[in-house]
């Protein structure tokens, strides 16, 4: 298989506000808006995000809003972004951090409780990259 593009899919209580979080913190755009399925992405990119009522019939069963999905948007700047969502009053499920391997990030919540990683790619520590045979 060789899929031509990629699409994630959140399953919302309030698929409005997830929206609106996106918009808001991500710059996505509104493609399509049926109100229990909303699509967003940005002009720039070739993926898109969308959002799902979990009230809607068409849910298949067992599956439930935020379960088991961890979303990472790859930045330039995760200490501004981190700035700006906590300013923004935004869930911090784990606040901004340098990992030896070679990435800042935070973590946040959005409205339906999926976990959000916000990424800057930053220089691995040597010493890092020694112990796990990759320096």
């Amino acid at each position: 298989m060789h899929p031509a593009s990629f699409s994630a899919t959140i399953i919302a209580v309030e698929p409005a506000a997830v929206a609106a979080f996106y918009r808001t913190h991500f710059d996505l755009e509104e493609t399509m808006n049926l109100g229990w399925f909303v699509s967003l992405r940005r002009a720039d990119a070739d993926w898109e995000l969308c959002v799902w009522d979990s009230a809607h019939e068409s849910v298949p069963p067992g599956i439930r809003p935020g379960s088991g999905v961890v979303l990472a948007f790859i930045t330039d700047d995760a200490t501004a972004a981190a700035k700006r969502l906590e300013e923004a009053g935004v869930p911090i499920v784990a606040p901004l951090v340098d990992e030896p391997w070679g990435q800042r990030h935070i973590y946040v919540h959005d409205p339906a409780g999926t976990v959000v990683d916000v990424v800057e790619f930053t220089t691995p520590d040597p010493a890092w990259l020694a112990a796990n045979g990759l320096g």
